[in-house]
């Protein structure tokens, strides 16, 4: 089991998010990223970049893999509704 991060950012944009049942399973769903490689959901490495973005819905989770020590550390730094601007 690998640990999870949430950056204050993050907590912030979840906990802007109106609707609580989505706010709860976009949670339970980042909570997922735990079990690393070999977690379920739409995951892609973002071009360009050393991150990656978990699809929920029309909400994105945008997170960094740390693999250099045990346990990997998953750091959550983006909470946003799918628009033109959220890459």
């Amino acid at each position: 089991m690998n640990a999870i991060e949430w950056s204050a950012k993050a907590v912030r944009q979840l906990r802007k998010i109106a609707d609580k049942r989505k706010r709860q399973d976009i949670y339970a769903e980042a909570q997922q990223l735990a079990n690393w490689p070999d977690c379920p959901g739409d995951i892609k490495r973002l071009q360009g970049r050393d991150d990656y973005r978990l699809r929920i819905g029309d909400h994105r989770v945008i997170f960094v893999i740390d693999q250099s020590g045990t346990p990997i550390i998953v750091t959550i730094t983006h909470v946003e509704k799918r628009n033109e601007r959220t890459y």
